[in-house]
């Protein structure tokens, strides 16, 4: 499952892209609670305000011009939320200035994979947290080594990114993202075609392609009566578990120094 980065269209509730990426932001919000927060590859924006749900601050770090500008907009109202225009491996800011970092679906765009992990750590307090999540290549199965994403330059299996991982923090805990089970027809195309083959699955399938055409409130509504929830999974729909990291579309990591 390629997961390109939030257009701002995907900002919008309801979009299925919405979903998947603003769930790590909420699996995040626990552990910045009243912590300065680094969020590295911000995107548009749209995390961050998730963070300052329980953060103190909140800064966020793009590369792109443009894209950062969208982001200062989307938080414009909040004088302890700022963006700053920066590369993530060679950032503006001070040895260990961060309670806590995060940098949701980057590594795997980034050539110079070491030294970005080594900037992460630099500008990271020593008792600080760094929370991490990219593609499992396990489940994207890369092509002799090469990612199915013509984006992405390089996907970990659960096991290379521990060990990655662990050349720069201590201690390396991870999770897998994946989908409520009361969701038995994921709303994105590659999972769909991963299902079993069955009269029953495909009929499944065949359904939620029917409802995903209808206006949203019909579609919702009709998807409460065959399966008790809406269609599209919003960002509460998706769990964080140690068992399901080798399977999981997604890994997460938290990295810390200290225990």
């Amino acid at each position: 499952m390629s997961q390109p980065r939030l257009d701002v269209n995907d900002q919008v509730k309801g979009s299925a892209w919405w979903g998947i990426h603003a769930a790590r932001y909420f699996f995040a919000v626990p552990h910045v609670r009243g912590k300065r927060v680094l969020d590295v590859a911000c995107g548009s924006g749209y995390g961050l305000a998730v963070l300052r749900r329980s953060a103190r601050e909140v800064v966020g770090v793009e590369v792109e011009l443009d894209v950062a500008r969208r982001a200062r907009v989307e938080v414009s109202k909040d004088t302890f939320v700022s963006i700053i225009v920066a590369d993530g491996c060679k950032m503006p800011f001070v040895n260990g200035c961060f309670d806590v970092i995060t940098s949701f679906e980057t590594i795997e765009h980034i050539h110079h994979r070491a030294r970005f992990l080594e900037e992460i750590r630099r500008v990271l307090k020593t008792d600080g947290m760094f929370i991490i999540s990219t593609p499992n290549a396990h489940y994207t199965q890369p092509v002799n080594g090469k990612p199915r994403n013509p984006y992405h330059v390089y996907e970990y299996t659960p096991e290379e990114l521990a060990l990655e991982l662990r050349n720069y923090f201590k201690y390396v805990d991870l999770f897998g993202q994946i989908l409520s089970p009361r969701f038995k027809v994921s709303p994105f195309w590659d999972d769909q075609r991963r299902l079993p083959h069955t009269i029953e699955v495909q009929s499944m399938i065949l359904l939620w392609r029917v409802l995903n055409k209808l206006p949203v409130i019909l579609r919702d509504k009709l998807s409460q009566i065959f399966w008790g929830h809406p269609l599209i999974p919003t960002e509460r729909d998706y769990e964080f578990s140690p068992s399901a990291v080798e399977t999981a579309p997604v890994t997460v990591a938290i990295c810390r120094q200290r225990s």
